[in-house]
């Protein structure tokens, strides 16, 4: 089976986690850019339900993150997750595992 594995981290250690990603092994990887709150953060935060507020809320409290999304073998998947938290020992991320049902690919031609 596969599985999406995608790292959180905060932006100055995006280059650790993706050296360790690609020391383990993965052979490719997207990333996204976001803005992100931990619960401990928004503790205490009553948001007025009105997009605007939620928006600015987030613009002026988040702070800036990355996501490093990969498809892997699950059996590969434990020797990658310990070469991330070696590298990212004593730093704020977050790891899931979420697993594969199916992948289709199209080359646009059918």
């Amino acid at each position: 089976m596969k599985v999406h594995l995608r790292v959180f981290v905060e932006i100055r250690n995006l280059g650790k986690a993706m050296n360790a990603l690609t020391d383990a092994g993965i052979t490719g990887f997207y990333i996204l850019e976001y803005k992100g709150m931990s619960p401990q953060d928004w503790k205490g935060f009553s948001i007025k339900e009105d997009p605007e507020s939620a928006i600015k809320m987030i613009k002026d409290h988040a702070k800036n993150a990355m996501l490093i999304c990969s498809v892997v073998d699950e059996e590969k998947v434990d020797e990658i997750v310990k070469m991330v938290r070696e590298a990212l020992m004593g730093e704020k991320y977050t790891i899931l595992e979420v697993p594969i049902r199916r992948i289709i690919i199209s080359d646009g031609k059918n």
